[in-house]
């Protein structure tokens, strides 16, 4: 997508209408064997939400307790294929919902905060004592909570989070050589889209508001090169609550599906059946 500065500078609101339909427009990936393998064995639901069809998995309908698991941008359920037996040797039942446009839900229009919109409802219903979130699904998973108080998390695991939602605008920017008065405009199409100042999208003004999770878990690779661990350090010490997870050479993806992580979580559910002598670095 090429923009040169005399198209900025006729067309600025068309600019700015392209990079946001481009930053707004997921791609699929696709899901390898045991991720498939894990979704077939759910119980799946439809459900309706505005002009989009969601898929909606559930294992262990009959336990106890509750999970909910929430995808990042660009990813969707069976990316925690290795972490659902793992919650459900601990009695939960666990639910996820693939996103608009991700996974197999139906594809349309976008934007990487319309994930929240669905997950309050979801949280309302479902009433879940366990969320587990990855990537910028911990930003939707923060908004969710700090715009409603009234819901309840006794833990919060997030696998990799992001934190200043401006530093993706600026990325952006570099990439596509963008003007001033496109990544402007730029800015004020998000703004209106998810209702707040750009400058309030992120982590750390989310978090450090938060009273009502009782215990966060951050687990992040200090090689991501999706999202540079300094993000989730800054998150975790404006989380009071929260413990910080460092992990040695692990992908943004390939952690998903670790033993280093699946130890944490086992740690965190069911403190006294760890499984392998710990490899990772708490702060």
């Amino acid at each position: 997508m090429k923009m040169t500065k005399h198209i900025q500078h006729l067309f600025p609101n068309l600019v700015a209408r392209k990079i946001y339909k481009h930053m707004s427009s997921p791609r699929k990936r696709e899901l390898i064997e045991h991720e498939e393998k894990m979704l077939n064995s759910a119980d799946k639901e439809i459900l309706d939400y505005k002009r989009f069809s969601l898929m909606r998995y559930e294992w262990g309908k009959d336990n106890n307790k509750t999970a909910y698991l929430v995808h990042g941008w660009e990813g969707q359920t069976g990316n925690f294929a290795s972490v659902i037996p793992v919650l459900l040797e601990a009695n939960y039942r666990v639910i996820s919902i693939d996103a608009p446009s991700h996974g197999n839900s139906s594809t349309g229009k976008t934007n990487m905060f319309e994930f929240s919109k669905i997950l309050i409802s979801q949280f309302e219903k479902e009433e879940p004592e366990l969320v587990v979130s990855h990537s910028f699904g911990s930003v939707n998973v923060g908004k969710v909570l700090k715009m409603h108080p009234e819901l309840s998390i006794k833990l919060w695991v997030m696998v990799t989070t992001p934190n200043n939602f401006k530093s993706r605008i600026n990325e952006l920017s570099s990439t596509f050589n963008l003007s001033k008065k496109v990544t402007q405009k730029l800015v004020k199409k998000i703004e209106k889209d998810v209702n707040e100042n750009i400058d309030d999208l992120n982590m750390t003004t989310y978090c450090n508001q938060l009273k009502n999770v009782n215990k966060a878990v951050i687990i992040h690779s200090k090689v991501d090169k999706v999202l540079p661990i300094k993000g989730a350090i800054e998150v975790s010490k404006s989380f009071k609550q929260s413990t910080l997870y460092m992990l040695e050479g692990l992908g943004h993806y390939s952690i998903l599906w670790s033993e280093e992580l699946k130890f944490v979580i086992r740690e965190q559910i069911a403190p006294n059946k760890p499984t392998f002598q710990k490899s990772t670095i708490p702060i």
